[in-house]
């Protein structure tokens, strides 16, 4: 049995925090904050959900399907 990694939960957490920043950088005006952090942020929540399927059902390193 493999070891639980939690990517999917650490996943919806920091794709909670990024709409909290998103709610209250909409009260300020700078939403420099966010430049910075949503292709960071989208881009793990991506593959801990979207993408999983990708590493069970091919082997990326060595192009076999």
């Amino acid at each position: 049995m493999q070891q639980k990694t939690f990517k999917r939960e650490i996943a919806a957490g920091m794709a909670f925090f990024l709409c909290f920043i998103a709610w209250k950088a909409s009260d300020a005006a700078p939403v420099e904050t966010l430049k910075v952090i949503i292709w960071p942020i989208m881009l793990f929540v991506g593959a801990a959900f979207g993408m999983q399927w990708a590493s069970k059902q091919t082997d990326l390193i060595t192009g076999k399907r």
